[in-house]
């Protein structure tokens, strides 16, 4: 609001009169709330639009706003207007406002406004398209789960299935309601109503019945005729008349301008140019004739045969109106002879072209956009093509050749021998639509084919005028170009060649052909026959040795070839915090494209015109590897010329690149060359293509090129024995905690499940356990990581879990191993030492320059001992073989079809190492007689003139202090070095290798390419305690290394496995649970690290408590009566582990009852007993609490304990006398199969350690921080492959029926060997082979539910199931009810599960577990146990296992008996239908 004032002069009293008026008007607004804007009346409208949208943030929305807002826009402060000049377009300024935090005022958002931003992501949750509300993508049904889905179709036939239960329904629902109104008296009103619905749900029912047949029927029909019968496409054809009339001339643009530029550089030296000056394609546009469509084919395939014509000169369907404006196709190619100013043009006329055809189109279909992956094109027969060629005379004088004799015929012939490789049935034309799309090149590489041709037998053939073939095999795709040749072989029919050869493939889509050839010198040479092979039977297995195929020609059998073939994929980028990285490999494809150059120096051409090429040769070669196109008359050629080429050694390869001007009879001279080693090409950043290169040995000159890496997989191509670098210690992270880390579940309200990876050189070699809906996470765990030299540097990477999709980043903080270590030349056996620890709470980087929360951990290195020999010998890759096996039979017997010019070499030197600084100047070459070149020797390595006189460079594995075996064994902890070197698998699948109790693998190789595993890896990984390790190598068959899929396992113990493997190769034979084996050879070195275990981490501190609860005594009593009901339940952490027996109406109870408990962590352990009293219908009441003290146990010594209970309510009153009995072993950490890792509260015991004994008497080890005694370590038998100790699983006791309970005996002669029944190992004799008779009594269950239920059991051995009867309401039911059922070493498991009975309703699942019946059937030695299980959700269970070996129940039926009943259960219904077992995994 602004008024106006005279500029001079003027009464002041009216002006001052009118300003204090409208002051008092504006004030008067404000205080009421209203927004109101003031500015200078002579300000420009940028100016009084700024001060409006300072006042933006005061204006309130009608709608009530919550308190809590995310953001809020930012005034704009200072008078400075925002401007934007041209320049400022190219430059990024979100990110600067991002980074600034300055948010623009936005304008008013319009409902129903087009989203300006990116859509917001959808929840994982979200069920979106069919196939997600379907469930089809969801993993395949377990074998159990099946089985009960089978249930149905038992009881069912097909015409029960359908809607046919809707029309019953209705009856049922018409009959019950009709019934109700009348019982009750309702009019005749509500009977029409009701009469009314059943009518309007008859009719519609019947409606849509009709309709669906209808659409079915007809459905069915055109089925039946799409596949006998063609079609017509007259729609189609009338879109196209419309449509061509429109497109043609932009089709007819594109092609002349592509095909003109081909035949510019294509041009023969004797003409001087070819150009094509008029392309019309005509007016009439191609029909489709007729189509046919395959229905039966698979749901992501469509395939029709198509009859397409193109015929203009038929005028039979066309008006005359449009006859009389009809053009015809026309081509003229003009050719211009002579040179100079001698120069005159010819113009060769193609006219009247006419085409017709079958054509079969099959498209493979995809979820993802263009949703056509690949379209496969052939002709079903051959096309018949007719025009008018004149080549001579033009369109009045020409003269048509094909009034030749012969010469159509001829050229017609030319044509189909042509296409018919690239697209007549067999042969497709394949273009790939998704590859085309994603900006890849269609001639990149995908991946490398090695093919050995060993020998050909039998070969029926005979030269002309007699005598024996001079065979050799020519290499192709699809018949086209010829890729490799072998020598040819004199006068055999059974020739040897044992060649290699090297194939670059775009597509595993075609075949591979193998020509056999017979060698002719003065005419061409006589095809013997052909071998065909299937390129897609590499994706199964990428390895296939001894194949034999069957030589062909004109279906006849000519003999037979063998061969080998192997297929090297290109390893894909791996993506890490959103960045994609190529893995580090020596082996790979080299793209490499010459795109232009730019002043070349044409001093050497009298014209001053070049006509230009590039020449490019690898190492010392002579002959050049690729040739570009020749462009003529310019000093600035334009190539955009591609090849791609295998190395097979990437730090050593040198790059020659000639530029030569074309001189057709004359010779070719060098206008400029450059030589640069292949690691500096692959330096510079290939997106921005604009790094020129200068030439040398001329005076101007520069090149632009670009150069792409791809890594192989082959076998020591990641982490070979040639690129390991021996370790000098190893960092001690210990990860404490975090605080106030990123919440990214917050739209969701929830928070964060944060965990740490810990990442060297983008590999991830250790984590921490989850933390579930935790901002501050405390996760104090310890992470040995091995280190190489100071200049690495590790990620500790905060993540957060996700179940379903990739884990996110939450952040990360980075430790520079120089800030803790360094270089020592103080102690010869040390070559670095510790700068000290590092204890810090450092900012987590969550992107860019911001932090949020902080990571609290402690950092320490110790150095490893200098060890000698710490090295493996490298096997060189399958090229290197390959090429030295060609230059070792280069004087071989055998001929090649030209001479071979690898010994034809010159020496080269490197002439620069990095690009132009400045696309505008260019600095001059460097000189070839420079004291820093670098030469190429004889196998293309780089090598400077000065390492070359200088002395050789310390190998750091071939110093230090050499250790025999046993001095080495001393060592406790230490890193091992693993050379995994492969392996015969029954399945494609990686191996993991886990060491103690880690459950992250110390290192994994990559997936297999094939059964016969190649792998050459080399991974290393820390061991704690030697004496007492173990040792897991797993098979697993997942690709994601998030995720684990074992197929096969091996397991033992750390001491034996290093003894076998050290300094040999040793072979280990991997096993499934169907007894399927798998075999690895590894071998192993080991380099001793000093290291001070914290208690907390010796293997003294994990292990397994037997727990005595012998009895209670003085308990208080809480019933009326003065006594109590006590029960006893033991927690660890706080999760339950075991609940006794009650004993009613008792205060000093006499329990008497064992069970075991695995404790990952005496040092962290909370071990517990309360003890309850039980009622009946109230919840149970506890009579006191107390804790259990774990640290000062002894191992394998029985030590009593009093435990005093007391109460907060009640003060201390009685105690509980306990024994326990400790023995050390390693608790392994579960994960699930997913991208991250989830634990159990106490874990799982694996076995024992090493091969101590059970009972090994007292004194062996004092306290948790000591360590076992070595002549313990050291009682190992030396063993040709260490054995492995099979799994048990863990919540499990028993007794043999029968045994003495030791409880009432001397309690100080009570040692392990009094409880052979919980021997972690199973019996010698094994379960048996062939199925006896089990018979199970269902004894009694404990706690199962804090309130009273009605519980009964179903348990399951195998495909057969029983259930016991339901009893009244209690918490402990007690059932002795026995059931027999068949077993065998096929059946392991027993599966139970308790349910509570509802009279209405579903039954509720309370509890479940599993019994391993060998575990505890010793066959032999104990044939009856009584069992006690705990269960999964909470309880005991008590059973009696009885197996008869001699009495085979498959022969008969199953008898159901009753301890106290003998007539069988009766079952509340005829059927027992039930769905799938929560938790179920069926064994069998």
């Amino acid at each position: 609001m602004a008024t106006d004032a005279p500029s001079n002069g003027g009464v002041k009293q009216p002006q001052e009169t009118a300003e204090t008026h409208l002051h008092d008007i504006m004030s008067h607004d404000t205080s009421k709330g209203a927004v109101v804007h003031s500015f200078d009346p002579d300000a420009p409208p940028e100016q009084k639009a700024v001060a409006a949208g300072r006042q933006r943030d005061q204006l309130k929305s009608i709608v009530q706003q919550d308190g809590n807002v995310d953001g809020k826009e930012l005034s704009i402060d200072g008078e400075t207007l925002p401007t934007i000049t041209v320049e400022d377009t190219d430059e990024v300024t979100n990110n600067k406002q991002e980074k600034s935090g300055s948010v623009t005022p936005s304008a008013p958002i319009v409902p129903g406004e087009f989203p300006s931003g990116l859509a917001p992501a959808i929840p994982d949750w979200y069920k979106v398209g069919w196939r997600a509300v379907a469930n089809i993508d969801a993993p395949p049904l377990e074998e159990g789960e099946e089985k009960d889905n089978h249930i149905l179709q038992l009881f069912l036939a097909e015409q029960y299935y359908g809607q046919w239960y809707h029309n019953a329904a209705l009856i049922c629902f018409a009959v019950f309601a009709s019934h109700f109104l009348t019982r009750f008296n309702f009019g005749w009103g509500w009977l029409i109503i009701l009469l009314s619905i059943c009518n309007t749900y008859y009719v519609t029912s019947m409606t849509r019945v009709r309709r669906c047949a209808r659409d079915d029927i007809q459905r069915e029909l055109i089925k039946t005729r799409l596949a006998s019968e063609h079609e017509s496409a007259d729609w189609m054809n009338n879109f196209l008349d419309r449509f061509w009339l429109i497109y043609e001339p932009v089709l007819s643009a594109t092609v002349v301008a592509s095909v003109d530029q081909i035949l510019s550089t294509t041009t023969p030296a004797f003409l001087d140019s070819l150009r094509l000056t008029t392309f019309t394609l005509g007016t009439k546009a191609p029909r489709i004739d007729k189509v046919r469509t395959f229905p039966k084919t698979a749901d992501d395939i469509v395939m029709m045969d198509w009859g397409i014509s193109f015929t203009p000169n038929d005028i039979s369907d066309i008006t005359p109106h449009q006859a009389a404006q009809k053009v015809n196709p026309k081509i003229v190619l003009s050719v211009r002879l002579g040179k100079g100013l001698a120069t005159a043009s010819m113009p060769i006329l193609l006219e009247d072209i006419t085409f017709s055809g079958m054509m079969r189109i099959r498209l493979k279909l995809m979820a993802n956009f263009p949703h056509v992956q690949i379209a496969d094109i052939s002709f079903l027969e051959k096309p018949v093509i007719d025009y008018v060629l004149k080549p001579v005379g033009g369109e009045s004088l020409g003269f048509d050749i094909a009034h030749i004799p012969g010469l159509q015929t001829f050229i017609r012939d030319m044509v189909h021998d042509t296409l018919g490789p690239m697209m007549y049935e067999p042969n497709v034309f394949t273009v790939n639509l998704e590859q085309l799309l994603s900006g890849v090149p269609l001639d990149t590489a995908i991946g490398v084919i090695q093919v050995t041709v060993e020998a050909a037998r039998g070969l029926k053939a005979n030269k002309i005028g007699g005598g024996s073939p001079d065979p050799y095999v020519s290499i192709s795709i699809n018949n086209r170009e010829e890729l490799a040749r072998t020598k040819y072989k004199p006068s055999t029919y059974n020739p040897t060649w044992m060649e290699t050869k090297f194939i670059l493939v775009n597509s595993l889509q075609e075949s591979l052909v193998l020509n056999l050839l017979d060698y002719n010198d003065h005419r061409k040479d006589t095809p013997l026959g052909a071998a065909t092979f299937n390129l897609p039977k590499l994706l199964e297995d990428a390895t296939l040795e001894g194949l034999e195929l069957p030589v062909l020609k004109d279906g006849k059998d000519k003999g037979m070839i063998r061969f080998n073939i192997n297929y090297f994929p290109v390893l894909k980028p791996e993506s890490v915090d959103g960045t994609e990285n190529l893995p580090h490999t020596n082996v790979g494809i080299v793209r490499l494209t010459i795109h232009q150059a730019k002043e070349l120096d044409a001093t050497k051409s009298l014209s001053g015109d070049l006509n230009p090429l590039v020449k490019i040769f690898l190492a010392n070669s002579t002959s050049y590897t690729h040739k570009s196109q020749i462009i003529k008359h310019t000093n600035n050629p334009i190539w955009e010329s591609t090849t791609e080429f295998i190395c097979a050694d990437k730090s050593s390869s040198v790059i020659t690149i000639k530029v030569v001007d074309e001189r057709d009879f004359l010779k070719d001279p060098v206008v400029g060359y450059m030589s640069v080693r292949l690691v500096d090409l692959l330096q510079t950043d290939p997106a921005l293509n604009r790094e020129w290169w200068p030439l040398s040995g001329c005076k101007s000159g520069k090149i632009r090129l670009s150069c792409e890496w791809k890594p192989l997989q082959m076998a020591g191509a990641l982490s070979g024995a040639d690129q390991y670098v021996p370790p000098i210690g190893i960092v001690r992270l210990w990860l404490r905690k975090a605080t106030d880390v990123k919440n990214v579940e917050a739209t969701l309200g929830g928070k964060s499940d944060p965990y740490v990876r810990v990442l060297v050189n983008n590999v991830t070699l250790g984590r921490t356990e989850v933390i579930d809906n935790n901002l501050n996470p405390e996760w104090d765990q310890i992470i040995y990581i091995p280190v190489h030299s100071l200049r690495e540097s590790m990620f500790m990477e905060v993540m957060d879990y996700q179940h379903l999709t990739k884990d996110r980043s939450l952040g990360s903080v980075e430790l520079h191993v120089s800030d803790i270590a360094r270089e020592s030349s103080s102690d010869p056996q040390y070559r670095y030492e510790s700068t000290g620890a590092k204890d810090v709470a450092e900012p987590i980087l969550t992107g860019g320059s911001s932090y949020k929360g902080q990571l609290h951990y402690k950092a320490e290195f110790v150095p490893a001992l200098n060890v000698k020999d710490v090295q493996f010998d490298a096997d060189e890759n399958e090229i290197q073989k390959a090429a030295h096996k060609v230059q070792r039979n280069h004087t071989d017997g055998g001929l090649s079809r030209t001479p071979s010019s690898s010994s034809d070499e010159e020496e080269r030197y490197v002439t620069v190492g990095h690009p132009i600084t400045e696309a505008g100047t260019h600095s001059p070459p460097p000189q070839t007689d420079s004291s820093q070149s670098v030469r190429a020797n004889g196998n293309g390595a780089a090598n400077t003139d000065e390492e070359a006189s200088s002395p050789a460079e310390k190998d750091p594995a071939k110093e230090g202090i050499e250790l025999s075996r046993e001095e080495l064994f001393k060592h406790q902890s230490g890193i091992i070095i693993f050379n995994v070197i492969g392996g015969h698998l029954h399945k494609k699948a990686r191996l993991d290798v886990f060491l103690d109790d880690t459950y992250w693998p110390a290192f994994s190789t990559l997936k297999s390419r094939s059964t016969n595993a190649q792998w050459a890896h080399v991974g290393e990984g820390f061991v704690k305690e030697l004496d007492f390790g173990r040792i897991w190598l797993r098979l697993n068959e997942s690709g994601d290394s998030d995720k684990d899929d074992v197929i096969a396992e091996w397991k033992g113990d750390t001491k034996a496995f290093l003894d076998t493997t050290l300094d040999c190769r040793s072979s280990f034979t991997l096993t499934d649970a169907d007894g399927r084996t798998s075999t690895v050879d590894l071998e192993t070195r080991y380099v001793p690290v000093p290291v001070k275990l914290l208690a907390r981490e010796s293997i003294n501190n994990q292990g397994t408590f037997r727990v005595d609860l012998l009895a209670g005594k003085d308990l208080r009593s809480a019933d009326r009566t003065g006594k109590s009901d006590p029960f006893a339940v033991f927690t660890l952490n706080g999760t339950k582990v075991f609940t006794s027996q009650t004993k009613k109406k008792n205060l000093n109870p006499d329990w008497s009852e064992t069970f075991e408990v695995h404790v990952p962590s005496r040092e962290a352990a909370d071990f517990s007993v309360e003890v309850f009293d039980w009622n009946q219908v109230e919840q149970s009441k506890s009579l006191g609490h107390g804790t259990i003290n774990l640290r000062d146990i002894e191992p394998f010594e029985a030590t009593e304990q009093i435990i005093e209970l007391s109460s907060e309510k009640h003060g201390a009153k009685g105690q509980v006398a306990i024994r326990l009995i400790f023995q050390p072993e390693i608790i392994v950490k579960s994960r699930k199969a997913t991208s991250t890792l989830t634990f159990s509260s106490a874990g799982r015991a694996v076995t024992q350690i090493g091969s101590i004994p059970f009972g090994a008497g007292k004194g062996v080890v004092r306290g948790i921080g000591h360590v076992f005694k070595r002549d313990f370590g050291g009682s190992h038998e030396k063993l040709d492959v260490p054995h492995a100790i099979p799994e048990v699983p863990a919540g499990q006791a028993s007794r043999p029926i029968g045994e003495h309970n030791t409880a009432d005996g001397d309690t100080n002669a009570v040692t392990a060997s009094n409880f052979p029944s919980l021997s972690r190992t199973p019996s010698l004799s094994g379960p048996p082979s062939e199925p006896g008779t089990l018979k199970v009594t269902m004894i009694s269950a404990k706690d199962v539910s804090m309130a009273d239920t009605k519980p009964y059991a179903v348990l399951r051995v195998g495909d057969k199931e029983f259930k016991t009867k339901h009893g009244n309401k209690t918490s402990s039911p007690e059932w002795n009810e026995s059931f027999n059922f068949a077993a065998s070493a096929h059946i392991p498991r027993l599966r139970l599960w308790i349910y509570d009975h509802k009279t209405l309703g579903k039954d509720k699942l309370l509890a479940e577990g599993e019994v391993d019946i060998w575990r505890h059937i010793q066959v032999g030695h104990s044939a009856a146990a009584e069992v006690t299980v705990e269960l999964q959700g909470g309880g005991l269970a008590r059973l009696r296992l009885e197996f008869d070996a001699e009495n085979n129940p498959l022969a008969r039926h199953a008898s159901v008996v009753s301890l106290e009943r003998s007539q069988l259960p009766a079952s509340s219904s005829r059927f027992s239908i039930r769905g799938r077992r929560p938790g179920f995994n069926e064994d069998n």
